[in-house]
């Protein structure tokens, strides 16, 4: 029972810390013209698993017609129709460029963004053959912004700085990036028992030696974000 319960908390810490912002890739098909047979068919879904990280998928019924340097390339589309993106060379376009694809069948490519870049601005998924210089298709999603997405939350951000150390412990934890006068410290052992609250004016420094050797949860509020993390006391 007790590994069963720790089991499902070391999952809610998991949930809690690594939540990410996911949209699904349509109005595939733009290669109309030129060669249809380029065009991409079956599941695109994008997402941002950090402030400075996204990640593309392709799923198993992904398919597309074979190229010698077929790349997919994360695009703002700066008002641009899909049919002027069509006739526009990659190099000209705000782009992030995720890297070579396989014709078919599930992948990942994950990239990080560069500082100078905003992830806001991007709304467009590119398939181009790099080395003929010649476009495959697009998908188009929703934008990522702050009010649609946690990810870009300043709040959340916050929250996420705040850490502990040293981990395992013995005598005591000390805390980093955390408003004091808002935070709110909760601890609970395995059995998901409270064993320890404090509110407000917490300390940047908390005593734990009077605590029994073992695993527990350490669940800090703050400014109505949350985020649970595990200590283990020696």
């Amino acid at each position: 029972m007790k590994k069963l319960l720790l089991i499902l908390l070391l999952a809610f810490i998991s949930i809690n810390i690594h939540g990410q912002c996911t949209e699904t890739l349509g109005e595939f098909g733009n290669n109309v013209k030129d060669a249809p047979s380029y065009n991409i068919s079956g599941d695109v879904s994008i997402s941002l698993t950090s402030k400075n990280q996204i990640t593309l998928s392709l799923e198993e019924n992904f398919s597309t017609e074979p190229g010698p340097d077929v790349r997919a390339f994360l695009v703002s589309s700066n008002g641009k129709t899909k049919e002027e993106l069509t006739e526009t060379l990659i190099a000209t376009l705000n782009h992030i460029d995720f890297g070579l694809i396989k014709p078919s069948g599930k992948q990942s490519l994950s990239v990080t963004i560069p500082d100078n870049k905003d992830i806001s601005d991007f709304d467009t998924v590119f398939f181009y053959c790099l080395q003929f210089n010649h476009f495959w298709d697009l998908g188009t999603f929703t934008k990522f912004n702050a009010s649609s997405c946690s990810v870009l939350d300043n709040d959340t951000f916050k929250i996420d700085k705040i850490s502990f150390y040293p981990n395992p412990a013995k005598d005591k934890i000390h805390f980093l990036n955390m408003n004091t006068s808002s935070a709110e410290i909760r601890i609970f052992n395995v059995l998901g028992k409270q064993v320890f609250h404090q509110k407000n004016n917490t300390k940047t420094t908390l005593n734990i030696s009077n605590f029994s050797r073992g695993i527990y949860l350490v669940k800090i509020n703050m400014e109505g974000k949350s985020k649970t993390q595990k200590l283990v006391i020696q």
